[in-house]
């Protein structure tokens, strides 16, 4: 059998089988404990009575009681048990039997306002033989006396008559009432069908019977014994059953709603990412709460915003290469064909040499873009070492200070005398201040000042260049660090508008921060670094 593949229907099955493995579990403990304890009970009932029923039995075999005497009582004993009893000899032979227990009838005679001498004995409970009442038990005016079969009880050595007399001339007394006796668990009772269509034990308990020399006169054997605890077992089943069969509903019920609670969010999340799946990258979840589904929905929106933030990213990306590549393409592609149509040997060479240059600035802008995808991809993370950073600044800056002092600008360090250790990937920290530096010695004029420095800061350095530059207008500032962005008073001057995000990008991969400062005077950029990155 196929489970539900939904956790809607799955779960409240899955309480159902819970609850119901455990009603099961607690009434096959509930119903080994009570029948073990009835069975204990009935044991000890029927031990008690045939110890007290052999003590009569023995005491009859010593003054030799006749058979019918023996069978009268053991049908008395039957009775009062509720037991079969059956007399064995030494042998083991059967010698008597009450068979199963019967009903009796007892008689009740009473007279309204009788007089003291009316009754030689007041009305008398007597056990009739048979369960039937005599013929004559209704006595008549004409009558002088009624007589009953009493059945010896235990003491009564023989049997004998009991007469009721009526004085003549006496007012009759009103008729005997004649009703059935059996025996309930809470004493005798006059429903005759609880004790002879009640269940019966399967014990049976057999005592031994001595004379006064500890001679083996036979046996006393009770079985068919009450058990009224199958009638409390079968209540307690079906309280079970009642139970069980509640708890059930009860569980399946609570499972569908917790279902439904737990699967709500979770259909909210699946419709939301099958629509990012068809591209509505836009797709939000709203889930409330602050248990895991409340995180789980914040974590997801978070990742479908920057999912929609970098494929948008990719977007203009690829817009804005095409674009940028399309430039150098169309004046290679046209200086190309020039060269081949021109007959001039000398514009023909000013033609290809315009192509060279195209060609080295896609060279550039393909080389750029290589190591901006490969810095975002953190390809260089495990080359990262503990580098002196005063070091690093003097040996790239001396570089870019010669070329500042042909372009007529004085240049100048800032740096810390003792050395600063930074963990560091020396070849993206050198590329980052190397861009820095040519961007400073490009965007000054002559006679600028441009200077670099480095200091500690609680808990990392600051890296820094200043210039006396040509400035950035303060609406680009917030997009300078976008791919191909160019500030509108840099079109005359040559790049392709990666640097400054290949800057931002090392820097993040180094999990630090850049700033900028700019006026009409000047623009200050500043790697914030974490001494261990």
């Amino acid at each position: 059998m196929m489970l539900p593949t939904s956790i809607r229907w799955r779960l409240p099955l899955t309480y159902a089988a819970i609850a119901l493995l455990t009603v099961i579990a607690l009434g096959v403990v509930l119903v080994t404990t009570l029948r073990a304890y009835y069975a204990e009970r009935e044991w000890a009932y029927l031990t008690g009575n045939a110890r007290a029923i052999a003590e009569g039995v023995t005491r009859m075999l010593w003054g030799e009681a006749p058979q019918e005497i023996l069978q009268a009582q053991l049908e008395n004993f039957a009775f009062l048990s509720q037991s079969r009893v059956r007399l064995l000899d030494s042998e083991g032979q059967l010698v008597a039997e009450s068979g199963l227990p019967k009903d009796f009838l007892i008689s009740l005679a009473y007279a309204p306002q009788p007089p003291p001498t009316l009754w030689e004995a007041p009305a008398e409970i007597m056990f009739l033989e048979g369960g039937v009442p005599p013929e004559n038990a209704h006595s008549s005016p004409d009558e002088q006396a009624a007589s009953v079969q009493y059945i010896p009880m235990i003491g009564v050595e023989e049997s004998r008559d009991f007469w009721i007399r009526f004085p003549e001339g006496e007012e009759t007394p009103q008729p005997e009432f004649f009703y059935h006796m059996a025996v309930t668990p809470f004493g005798l009772g006059l429903n005759r069908e609880m004790v002879l269509n009640g269940p019966r034990s399967d014990q049976q308990v057999r005592i031994s019977l001595l004379d006064q020399d500890n001679t083996l006169l036979g046996y006393i054997e009770l079985s068919d014994g009450p058990a009224y605890g199958t009638e409390i077992m079968k209540g307690v089943l079906q309280a079970l059953v009642s139970a069980g069969i509640i708890a059930v509903i009860v569980a399946g019920g609570t499972g569908w709603y917790i279902s439904r609670r737990i699967t709500a969010p979770l259909l909210v999340l699946t419709n939301a990412t099958s629509r990012m799946a068809q591209g509505q990258l836009s797709a939000r979840v709203t889930v409330g709460g602050q248990d895991e589904f409340g995180i789980l929905a914040h974590s997801f929106n978070q990742m479908a915003s920057k999912v929609e933030s970098t494929v948008l990213t990719l977007r203009r990306f690829v817009a804005d290469a095409a674009h940028e590549l399309h430039t150098p393409l169309t004046a290679l592609h046209a200086n190309l064909e020039l060269a081949a149509t021109e007959e001039d040997d000398s514009q023909r060479i000013t033609f290809i040499e315009r192509a060279v240059e195209q060609l080295k600035r896609l060279e550039s802008l393909t080389d750029s873009l290589l190591d901006l995808s490969r810095i975002e991809s953190h390809s260089d993370r495990v080359e990262r070492a503990p580098i002196d950073l005063v070091a690093l600044v003097k040996e790239t800056s001396e570089l870019y200070a010669s070329r500042a002092e042909q372009a007529g600008h004085c240049f100048y360090f800032e740096l810390p005398d003792a050395p600063v250790i930074a963990q560091v990937n020396e070849t993206q920290l050198r590329r980052a201040l190397g861009n820095l530096l040519d961007n400073a010695i490009k965007f000054t004029p002559a006679e600028g000042v441009i200077g670099v420095g480095l200091a500690r800061r609680e808990g990392g350095v600051e890296l820094w260049v200043k210039d006396t530059g040509i400035g950035i207008p303060a609406d680009e500032l917030p997009h300078l660090f976008s791919r191909f962005h160019r500030a509108r008073n840099t079109a005359a001057y040559p790049g392709n508008g990666l640097g400054l995000a290949i800057i931002k990008a090392i820097v993040e991969g180094h999990k630090g921060q850049v700033s900028v400062m700019s006026s009409s005077q000047g623009t200050c950029f500043t790697l914030h670094l974490p001494v261990h990155a």
